[in-house]
């Protein structure tokens, strides 16, 4: 598969508070989310289009000098390929990834919003009611 995460370079150790491997769970869970409706689905190629748009939230610790991350968010526009055996396609949208609880038991999901704006689900959009949502899933 080809892939290009070029964008997110400059951010990713934020990405590492969600996953130790993040840019291998993107993919991985992007194209699981397709083999799910068509089990021979493959990804081909995914691009990463838009910088990535972040809020994060935290706690300040007893003594008011740190602050603690609780939960984080990130909404980034992309380009990707998949193949079944019905054939190729080449998608475009806005994936989102979210995390809570990242002080204790950490939660994460994640979308995938074909043909969606960055001012639709980022951190002007969608993005921060997809943030506390997840702090409500058991």
């Amino acid at each position: 598969m080809n892939t290009d995460f070029e964008k997110l370079l400059k951010t990713k150790h934020m990405f590492e508070w969600l996953s130790n491997e993040p840019f291998e769970m993107i993919t991985s869970t992007i194209e699981q989310m397709y083999i799910e409706q068509s089990p021979t689905t493959k990804m081909l190629e995914f691009k990463i289009t838009s910088e990535p748009e972040w809020l994060t939230g935290g706690r300040k610790t007893e003594d008011d000098s740190e602050v603690i991350l609780v939960r984080t968010g990130v909404s980034v526009a992309c380009d990707f390929t998949l193949q079944d055996n019905n054939g190729v396609y080449n998608l475009s949208g806005i994936f989102t990834w979210v995390g809570t609880h990242l002080d204790a038991k950490p939660k994460t999901r994640m979308w995938m919003d074909l043909d969606g704006t960055l001012s639709e689900l980022g951190m002007n959009g969608l993005l921060a009611d997809r943030i506390y949502e997840l702090d409500n899933v058991e």
